[in-house]
């Protein structure tokens, strides 16, 4: 099977998209396909990178993604889909959407799209809506796949598409984050933490929308003598300059213990896991239209045998199962401080919940995603039937 993949994001730009480009097109590869990426080269020369990869990458002049782009990769996307021999044409984020829907006469291939939760709200102005009715874009001859049960159901909601041709298929966990971590107490006493010490870890860019300022509220009014034993890893680059400064300045000034560590590599993260006792990000529903479409952070953590306290927004609860690999509250302080307290407290309920994120995780393998999204043979382990979102009996 010979795949193209179109998208907006991949590295080296971090971001969940260029995540689950680069991973399903690895995954495809492994499971015999021959995938061709097409992404932006943001100006700088990527070849010795790219020739590492397992599959093919060619670059186009650009960066990420602005409106004036669309008539560009409009050409760009009919010269590629006209001179290639493809079975699956795939654009994996939005903007290639339209240049997609407007080259397809051009191949007998499969069309593909993948939906990730925000621009689903982000297309509805009256424009944007035009301008998809007039491409065509979920035509016929288009399948559209969800990146979870929620995103699934919100595209449902705002586009009128025969539900056949609409699949929910989540996302996948790397096998890296089930690799070898650093020794717990070696970790530990590099970052000072007392083995006694019981650690929150969160991983996420600082913004409102990731409800760092909730956890911190609910930290703040836990019973002194709990609050005291409970040290919180903050990880992740700052978003808005603004909340990071006010979300600082009342770590400070709060009797919790609050370590901002900033941006950290994957081993990094893969370390400060081991060193910790459960994973929290408390998101917020957004009123800017951003959603959070699935959450594969909560699964790389359970990948590391670490619980989770979430927030039921977006489609959290299909990365997270509730009472299952963790604990799922409302994005209230209230909520959120019973549950760490519920968590610190029962060490036999963290290891409970800790066996099944690990469980849940390795059943949500990129392998069983590139399958099902391209119809490949994957010869998985049953408990992907039993896990995976939208398995098949």
């Amino acid at each position: 099977m010979n795949i193209l993949l179109l998208t907006s994001e991949f590295a080296p730009a971090i971001g969940g998209i260029g995540t689950y480009a680069s991973e399903i097109a690895a995954a495809a590869t492994r499971l015999g396909a021959s995938v061709t990426v097409l992404a932006p080269d943001y100006g700088k020369q990527a070849t010795e990178d790219d020739a590492a990869l397992p599959f093919n990458v060619v670059r186009f002049r650009g960066g990420l993604h602005s409106m004036r782009d669309v008539p560009g990769k409009i050409m760009l996307a009919r010269r590629t889909m006209r001179d290639g021999r493809y079975d699956v044409v795939h654009a994996a984020d939005w903007p290639f959407f339209i240049p997609v829907a407007l080259s397809r006469w051009g191949t007998p291939a499969r069309v593909l799209m993948t939906v990730h939760g925000t621009e689903i709200n982000e297309t509805q102005t009256p424009l944007k809506r035009a301008a998809i009715r007039g491409a065509g874009v979920f035509g016929r001859r288009t399948e559209v796949v969800a990146n979870s049960r929620y995103t699934e159901a919100l595209f449902r909601e705002k586009f009128d598409v025969d539900p056949r041709r609409i699949s929910a298929i989540s996302l996948g966990v790397s096998e890296f984050w089930f690799g070898a971590r650093g020794k717990r107490r070696e970790v530990r006493l590099a970052h000072r933490l007392p083995e006694d010490r019981l650690v929150m870890v969160t991983v996420a860019r600082i913004t409102r929308r990731k409800g760092h300022h909730r956890t911190l509220a609910a930290l703040a009014q836990l019973p002194d003598e709990l609050r005291d034993r409970i040290t919180w890893l903050v990880i992740g680059p700052d978003g808005e300059a603004g909340y990071v400064d006010q979300l600082r300045r009342e770590a400070a000034q709060s009797e919790c213990d609050v370590r901002f560590l900033g941006r950290r590599s994957n081993e990094e993260i893969r370390d400060l896991y081991a060193a910790s006792d459960f994973f929290c990000l408390t998101g917020l529903p957004d009123p800017t239209g951003r959603v959070e479409g699935f959450g594969l952070v909560y699964l790389e953590a359970g990948a590391a045998g670490l619980p989770s306290l979430a927030t039921a927004v977006g489609g959290v609860p299909d990365a997270v199962l509730a009472n299952e690999t963790g604990i799922l509250v409302p994005p209230s302080v209230d909520g959120i401080s019973r549950a760490i307290a519920e968590l610190a407290t029962e060490p036999r309920l963290r290891a409970v919940l800790a066996a099944g994120a690990y469980a849940h995780a390795r059943s949500l393998s990129w392998e069983r995603c590139a399958a099902r999204t391209y119809g490949l043979s994957f010869a998985g382990e049953l408990a992907a039937a039993a896990h995976a979102l939208g398995s098949v009996a």
